[in-house]
């Protein structure tokens, strides 16, 4: 028992001359300008005091060792605990050892990922860039639609800033329109470019070039989604898969608005181009059914704003399929 008593004051006296000790050198601290209190030692110092009252006891079950067992057993234990201590030493350093290697990995990951960064970015300005070309090579096969997909971007870039999309939105938007018609590199000239009305037959063909343009881009896929869906309607009566209401992707929403504008403003075969009024009439008098209304309300506030021209576009020969 009176072991026992020993080593349990040990311990104590270890927490015990801690805690005299620390506080002296807070109160120090304070001296110098520190923040006062027990609340600035129980941040610096307190959670030292189990370690100190593991060192006095240690000491007591050494004293108690030695008066039981004579200098052999204080060597033994003095022994014991210095191979404790090398053996926490390799751990510490081992460990150091690991927090660098762990710190040269991330930066290693980190410079990879830049690289690796730069390598997506440069492949997506390039297909972007291949895509762009395909875009306006649709466009050139049709002298009365020269120049749309260009028109169709500008007009969604401006719904979008309306819509308060992203940048980053805004940008996928942006190449999502471009190519919005791209599927049509799929579509025979005898039907993309018929003066006259197109049958049944003709229109099935034209209808796929949505799915047909989601195929083209698919490896960009952040676009697919959005070009596969643009002549989807509100009312669930679109196509390629008739999707209803916000099933359909936002951007598609968008698009679809934007080109059925800048569609009726251009001068076709089988149409003359309408009016600004007469196509905002047309656009709002589909809202709802056709058309997405939050889009053709934003496409509203974008003509309202003068940056657009309100001249009808295209004259000569052209197509029979819209766009």
């Amino acid at each position: 028992m009176r072991d026992v008593v020993i080593i349990a004051l040990g311990a104590l006296a270890g927490a015990a001359s801690f805690v005299v000790a620390s506080a002296v050198l807070d109160f120090a601290l304070v001296l110098e300008g520190g923040e006062p209190g027990i609340r600035s030692w129980r941040e610096r110092f307190s959670w030292l005091t189990p370690h100190y009252a593991v060192y006095g006891f240690v000491a007591a079950v050494a004293a108690v060792a030695y008066r039981h067992a004579g200098l052999y057993a204080l060597v033994a234990f003095a022994a014991t605990l210095l191979a404790i201590r090398k053996t926490q030493e390799a751990i510490v350093t081992q460990a150091r050892k690991n927090a660098q290697n762990l710190r040269q990995a991330a930066e290693m990951i980190q410079t990879q990922n830049v690289s690796l960064e730069r390598v997506n970015r440069l492949l997506k300005e390039r297909s972007t860039s291949a895509m762009a070309s395909l875009s306006s090579i649709v466009d050139r096969r049709d002298a009365y639609t020269a120049g749309h997909s260009r028109r169709v971007c500008d007009l969604v870039l401006a719904m979008g800033r309306e819509l308060g999309l992203s940048a980053a939105e805004l940008d996928t938007l942006g190449y999502a329109a471009l190519f919005h018609d791209i599927g049509k590199l799929t579509v025979p000239d005898a039907i993309l470019l018929k003066p006259g009305s197109l049958t049944e037959a003709e229109w099935d063909v034209m209808r796929k070039h949505s799915d047909d343009g989601a195929r083209i881009i698919e490896r960009l896929g952040f676009l697919a989604d959005s070009v596969a869906a643009i002549h989807e309607r509100i009312d669930g009566e679109g196509y390629p898969r008739g999707l209803h209401g916000e099933e359909i992707p936002l951007g598609a929403r968008i698009i679809h608005v934007a080109d059925a504008y800048d569609s009726m403003r251009t001068n076709r075969v089988y149409q003359v181009a309408r009016s600004d009024l007469e196509a905002r009439i047309e656009l709002h008098r589909l809202a709802g059914i056709q058309f997405c209304e939050i889009c053709v309300a934003a496409l509203e506030r974008a003509l309202g704003n003068g940056t657009f021209s309100k001249e009808p576009v295209g004259s000569g020969n052209g197509a029979q399929a819209a766009s």
